[in-house]
């Protein structure tokens, strides 16, 4: 094994290990404060600063009291759990993208719209394919939170209303 080879190898161990204790801590932590505050009455930052560790992540301190301020400590133990599961199993993260076409698309077709999609997206996308003929034309791609709108449906419409507003 070359120097190069086994530098990237120890890296990606390395990183491995921090990524596991990090995540680790957090989990615990959160867990910590999911039994202990199941229930909060009173000054809830001064019960979250006492169920957690002196040595307590202060993103997970920060996170703790923005859940707080929102009225969403009650929602702590779930969000330990998903965060526990998420931890454990990190490509559960990976992107899921929702390609609609008016028409169903050939095996090539999606394949190529896989690929652009994994360029810019990642390896770890996945995607399905519907078909809603009132498109007319064009595509729809949801990734995560965002959408790419370019259905002919979509662009009908926007010049029916530059028209009207004309």
């Amino acid at each position: 094994m070359d120097n190069d080879m086994a530098t990237t190898v120890d890296a990606k161990a390395i990183a491995g290990a921090l990524y596991d204790a990090l995540f680790g801590a957090a989990a615990e932590q959160l867990q910590a404060v999911a039994t202990k505050v199941a229930n909060p009455s009173g000054d809830v930052a001064q019960q979250i600063s006492a169920a957690l560790p002196a040595d307590a992540l202060p993103q997970v301190r920060n996170f703790l009291l923005g859940l707080a301020k929102e009225g969403l400590i009650d929602r702590v133990a779930d969000v330990a759990q998903a965060f526990s599961a998420l931890a454990a199993n990190p490509s559960a993260q990976a992107l899921a993208a929702v390609v609609t076409s008016a028409v169903a698309l050939s095996a090539e077709q999606q394949a190529t719209i896989v690929a652009d999609l994994r360029a810019r997206y990642g390896n770890d996308l996945s995607a399905t394919f519907a078909v809603d003929e009132s498109l007319l034309g064009g595509l729809i791609i949801r990734v995560g939170d965002r959408v790419l709108d370019n259905s002919l449906r979509t662009r009908l419409s926007a010049i029916q209303r530059n028209m009207l507003t004309s």
